[in-house]
């Protein structure tokens, strides 16, 4: 068996493949719902949700990311495909129901390449193994070819990778798994390790790795925990301090990216909002240091999402509004045709009568005149 690196292997897409998932939201309602669900999120799963928010609002802001770490470069319009990440069980066909499996992001780009982004917290050493898991049911769900002539199926493993959002010294830059084989050939499985705490303010900017600002604020999590704990001799006003300028570089950023065109006023408020909520659950123990950088970014929430969904809701009030005056002209539009149905039929009963008598009276006048 030929050795050789799985995830520098160009992947095939089939046509049938490029297909969006049954969800027919537009990416303002799954990115509202993405970030509703930051708000209650637990534990580390805030973090996957920052990243799906961002994929379902504005999945060009991973272009960078692509170039980074596989050298791929994309022109801005470049077709985007956010696929199922519910994968099926079994390999006997697509007709087999799908297991509880889920990836956290699966794409098709440019109707050619596909990845696979995972976001992980902790280091784990089975992380290596859930990925090839995943990258195996990847390939057979949408890469899957066979020559028409010898009938032999090939697999295209997605360019996948492992976004690490806090700290950790003990990550490799890979993560590997030797795969041996029943006739004895061996490959080495591995995917990228991207460990975002090791990219300086300067080349997040450089490189354009917008699409890591959410998490900018994990790398104060020691120092937070020493100001909770009481030790180290850190204080709120020296952590405050350190919160700012940090807080600062990112509105930075996010202007020059503004100003530069690589961002819209969209995705300039997306990112605002999605920090805030970062900054809201690093912060939860210290609510005066969170009000500070709520109040640094609050000029920047007003921007495009945040109007849309608050005309969005205001448009719906009125609209319920004006359902509900219509509701109440039509009941009463009804009382009215039913009030004047009743007042006609009355008219006419007592018209009827009317003539009756006049008639009576008319036959009777002969016999009064003699």
């Amino acid at each position: 068996m030929q050795r050789k690196n799985t995830q520098d292997t160009q992947s095939r897409p089939r046509k049938q493949d490029a297909q969006k998932t049954s969800d027919t939201r537009t990416p303002q309602d799954l990115f509202a719902d993405n970030t509703d669900s930051v708000e209650e999120s637990d534990g580390f799963r805030l973090w996957d949700e920052i990243l799906k928010a961002i994929v379902a609002a504005m999945p060009e802001q991973l272009f960078p990311l692509f170039k980074e770490i596989y050298g791929k470069e994309y022109p801005k319009g470049t077709s985007i495909v956010v696929l199922g990440t519910e994968m099926s069980s079994a390999w006997e066909g697509r007709d087999i129901p799908p297991s509880s499996t889920l990836m956290d992001i699966a794409l098709l780009v440019a109707n050619r390449d596909y990845y696979h982004l995972e976001c992980q917290m902790k280091n784990s050493r089975e992380m290596v193994v859930r990925m090839f898991a995943y990258d195996v049911r990847y390939a057979v769900t949408h890469t899957k070819m066979q020559d028409r002539v010898t009938g032999e199926i090939t697999l295209y493993f997605p360019r996948s990778l492992v976004i690490y959002p806090d700290k950790n010294s003990a990550l490799p830059d890979h993560l590997r798994c030797r795969l041996v084989f029943q006739d004895g050939s061996e490959h080495i499985y591995q995917i990228p390790a991207v460990r975002v705490q090791t990219y300086s303010m300067q080349e997040i900017r450089e490189k354009r790795l917008t699409v890591f600002l959410p998490y900018v604020l994990l790398r104060l999590k020691p120092k937070v925990r020493a100001l909770t704990e009481n030790r180290a001799g850190m204080t709120e006003k020296m952590l405050e301090k350190e919160l700012t300028s940090l807080t600062r570089e990112v509105i930075l950023i996010l202007k020059e990216e503004l100003e530069q065109g690589t961002i819209g006023e969209w995705e300039y408020g997306n990112y605002t909002a999605l920090f805030r909520k970062a900054a809201r659950r690093v912060l939860a123990k210290h609510p005066n240091l969170y009000r500070e950088v709520e109040r640094m970014t609050e000029p920047l929430i007003r921007l495009p999402s945040q109007i849309y969904k608050d005309t969005l809701k205001q448009h719906a009030v009125e609209m319920s509004d004006l359902e509900r005056q219509n509701t109440d002209l039509e009941r009463q539009n009804t009382d009215l045709e039913r009030q004047n149905k009743e007042n006609r039929a009355e008219i006419a009963r007592l018209q009827a009568l009317v003539d009756e008598l006049s008639t009576g009276s008319a036959a009777q006048t002969p016999n009064l005149i003699r």
